[in-house]
């Protein structure tokens, strides 16, 4: 049997046609106007005059923002204060011209710029108006300041991670902020399909440590059924067993899932007689007796490579897979054939894109480089209506910057944003 592949034929995307502000910074905003980007919204990202923080982060010896880069893919940058009553009021023309409007400041700051969604919602009565914050518009955490090491700590996701002897860790990738991301693009989605259907506008809140919270339901149900606090249990499964990494004689790792239907063809495959062992009776008693029965298990891999357990176990149908790491993951066959790691250098300008993981007809996924502080700023103005010497004038003033190519054009200089490099994808995608 031949195995599917992505067809060729791309029909239109989906959101083409929906414009998005990207009120944003850091990762969780980023991250879910980047998917929206990637499903063919067009995003223009607002920035300071001194551009986002976060391309003050260089890495690597080209010195490049590559955190920035790779979270603001494919969107143009207008550079404003929006302090300034005139910065403010270039956002507020901004939104009575765009579907939906994604901010992350902390609760109550878009309000005090005039910005806030009532403030907006007189004037855009179908603007889908997206708040991503720590811990939400309303509560008694309301106005505290909430990070993903935070938000891992206060969802207990920290309480359950970490080894069996009581070591707490984080989890390794920042899953309070791309979560919340993907929150916020799904309430995005709902709310953009209601707004299109004539319902109007909608207020969408999402916050790290809801997002991680509602991630527990394994852990939940656990808490419930005992009245036993969940604590960390290293790679083991919270309600089956076996079901964990196991160390190989390579010092590689396999992760193994088992339960009645797969017992008896593991069992087999490392010739292991337990049959007669009470504690292994039945799905249960092995999910009670998971710490002996991890260093049966545990013993009989340290005989051989991780390549030949996964060899013998595929070929038995006992689900498994390797624990790899970042360097494996970036050259995998199956993740190279699905697109999810893009290593196009020209195109994005950094050596490898981080797909958005929906292959579908309609998504059109990663398209283009991140922008350079105000690329868009000047052609978003002249839409408005601003003429050349209004422009030069606003960024003369410091309410505005403007990138390289921009300069070049109208002769504006601006002396707070110093040099900015070439423009990306301009405005033309936000007419």
């Amino acid at each position: 049997m031949t195995a599917p592949t992505q067809s060729a034929e791309r029909g239109p995307a989906f959101l083409e046609g929906v414009r998005v502000l990207d009120v944003t910074g850091a990762l969780a905003g980023p991250y879910c106007t980047t998917i929206l980007s990637d499903l063919g919204a067009d995003v223009l990202k607002i920035e300071p005059v001194t551009g986002d923080r976060l391309r003050a982060r260089r890495m690597g010896p080209q010195h490049r923002s590559i955190p920035f880069d790779l979270t603001h893919r494919d969107k143009g940058s207008l550079a404003v204060d929006m302090k300034s009553p005139a910065g403010a009021g270039i956002v507020r023309s901004l939104a009575r011209r765009s579907d939906v409007l994604v901010e992350n400041f902390r609760a109550g700051a878009m309000a005090r710029l005039g910005l806030g969604y009532e403030d907006l919602r007189p004037e855009c009565p179908d603007l889908v108006y997206c708040s991503i914050s720590g811990f939400g518009q309303f509560g008694p955490m309301w106005d505290a300041k909430g990070i993903d090491l935070i938000a891992q700590a206060y969802s207990g996701l920290m309480s359950v991670t970490g080894t069996t002897d009581g070591q707490l860790a984080k989890a390794g990738f920042p899953v309070s902020d791309v979560g919340t991301g993907m929150w916020g693009a799904i309430g995005v989605l709902a709310a953009l399909l209601r707004a299109r259907a004539g319902g109007g506008g909608a207020y969408v809140d999402v916050a790290l440590a809801d997002s991680v919270a509602a991630w527990s339901l394994w852990e939940v149900a656990d808490y419930v059924a005992t009245g036993v606090e969940p604590a960390p249990l290293g790679t083991a499964h919270r309600l089956a067993a076996p079901y964990e990494a196991f160390t190989c004689k390579d010092g590689a790792t396999l992760v193994l899932g088992a339960v009645d239907r797969a017992w008896e063809a593991l069992c087999a495959v490392l010739e292991l007689d337990l049959r007669g062992d009470p504690r292994f009776a039945t799905e249960y008693e092995r999910f009670l007796h998971r710490a002996p029965l991890a260093e049966i298990i545990q013993a009989r891999f340290a005989t051989d490579s991780r390549d030949h357990w996964m060899d013998v176990l595929r070929a038995a149908g006992v689900p498994c897979g390797p624990v790899n790491g970042i360097g494996d993951i970036l050259t995998d066959e199956q993740f190279a054939v699905r697109g999810l790691f893009v290593h196009d250098k020209e195109r994005f300008a950094e050596p490898t894109i981080v797909n958005t993981p929906i292959v579908a007809d309609g998504a059109p996924r990663a398209r283009g480089r991140a922008p350079e502080v105000g690329s868009s700023t000047g052609a978003v103005l002249a839409e408005l209506g601003y003429d050349e010497e209004r422009i030069a004038a606003l960024v003369e003033e410091g309410v505005v910057a403007v990138s390289d190519a921009e300069k070049a054009a109208t002769g504006a200089v601006s002396p707070r944003t110093g040099a900015a490099a070439v423009a990306v994808r301009g405005a033309e995608a936000q007419k």
